[in-house]
């Protein structure tokens, strides 16, 4: 396979060509051969510009309100926090019109791995949003919905999903204004029967993720039928407030990439309350963050593709290697952990921007503050460490 495939694709991508001497270095990277490091590459690229084509038509194919300056929610966004840190919404006129007490947020974590940025990123912007809106918040680890959609072992997954929740609340997690759970879960269980009873293969397969495509290549998915079951979960993760807790309202906070959940979830509401002879199905409407995009030249920072993202599992060296001996490619990525995987002020963010494009020394300190704020994150995390019993007493305490 030439190089110059690779540089075609990059060129239409509008990024910068690559040559034998950085594909090289790329491939000692990788522990791979030029010529795998090269196919691996094409790929990735041509996935890159699949999944940017494809976000761009969801939009505007389902007439999703890309955020203003102006956006709220509910009482949110005055100081621009929506405008600076969400890309688009659903039904967030409709959200509006209900009084907090009557919805949920719902956000959820898979636990194949330690969290990456683009986790954190989630992590932070779900507690702000609890927070500021005083909304009741479900947060839910997806330990069993991994096992059926990724090859990962259901021990780790549980460990890993135990570790998740530790972990979040010791971010700050209101746990009195909202829960964390797993799908290890009796109510999770009794909706799930409920919407499975609405959905059909048909609709799974007009609705996909984004990436859904890059994990099979890969050899990360599961099988089509456990991937379906992964998928129902989810769509009973979001309308477990409305059947359980009679909210009027669901907000979502995913990534656009995910979009077909809260879409799959208006869809099972209707048909249940159809079914049922209601009139009111609650509304599900989402709030679509903005991307931390992948180390070049993956979409998106990934717990299954390692060299793809910075993660807080990885060593304080590597850490340190990835954010302050980032490749000249990668310094935007940078930049937008600091944007969106912090929990630093508007003010502080604005000056690492300026430093960014305008001072490359004080730039590499800022560099080396976010170094260190990550790492701190990584210390919480291995504080956040459970209890483990057998993986019979873990799943059926």
């Amino acid at each position: 396979m030439q190089l110059s495939e690779v540089n075609k694709v990059l060129n239409e991508l509008y990024i910068k060509k690559i040559d034998e001497h950085e594909i090289i270095e790329m491939a000692k990277k990788n522990n791979q051969s030029v010529e795998a490091c090269i196919q691996n590459l094409k790929f990735a690229l041509l996935d890159l510009k699949y999944t940017k084509e494809k976000i761009d038509s969801i939009i505007t194919e389902n007439s999703y309100d890309v955020v203003l300056q102006e956006t709220r929610i509910k009482n949110f966004g005055e100081h621009g926090e929506v405008f600076s840190k969400y890309l688009c919404t659903s039904n967030l006129t409709k959200i509006n019109e209900i009084p907090t007490s009557d919805l949920a947020l719902v956000t959820g974590f898979g636990p194949t791995n330690s969290p990456t940025a683009g986790t954190l990123s989630m992590i932070f912007r779900m507690l702000e949003l609890q927070k500021k809106l005083n909304i009741y918040t479900h947060v839910i680890i997806s330990d069993l919905g991994a096992y059926n959609s990724r090859q990962k072992p259901l021990e780790e997954l549980i460990y890993n999903g135990k570790q998740f929740k530790n972990f979040i609340l010791n971010l700050g997690f209101d746990i009195t204004n909202g829960e964390i759970r797993t799908h290890n879960d009796y109510d999770h269980s009794r909706v799930f029967s409920i919407a499975s009873s609405c959905l059909s293969i048909k609709d799974f397969v007009t609705n996909d993720e984004a990436t859904a495509e890059m994990y099979k290549k890969l050899n990360l998915s599961g099988n089509d039928f456990s991937t379906m079951v992964d998928q129902t979960y989810t769509v009973s993760d979001i309308i477990l407030p409305l059947i359980r807790d009679g909210k009027r309202g669901v907000i979502v906070s995913a990534g656009l990439e995910e979009h077909y959940y809260p879409k799959l979830s208006q869809i099972v509401m209707e048909r249940l309350n159809k079914k049922a002879g209601l009139e009111n199905s609650g509304v599900v409407g989402a709030i679509y963050g903005k991307l931390i995009n992948g180390f070049f030249p993956y979409v998106k920072m990934s717990k299954s593709i390692p060299v793809s993202s910075i993660n807080i599992g990885d060593s304080e060296e590597e850490i340190k290697r990835k954010i302050m001996d980032c490749d000249e490619r990668n310094e935007a990525v940078v930049l937008q952990m600091i944007e969106l995987a912090s929990d630093w002020s508007a003010e502080k963010i604005h000056n690492a921007k300026v430093a960014f494009l305008n001072d490359t020394n004080k730039w590499r300190k800022v560099k080396q503050e976010y170094c260190d704020f990550f790492i701190k994150i990584k210390q919480i995390w291995e504080k956040s460490k459970p209890e483990f019993g057998t993986l019979h007493d873990e799943l059926f305490f």
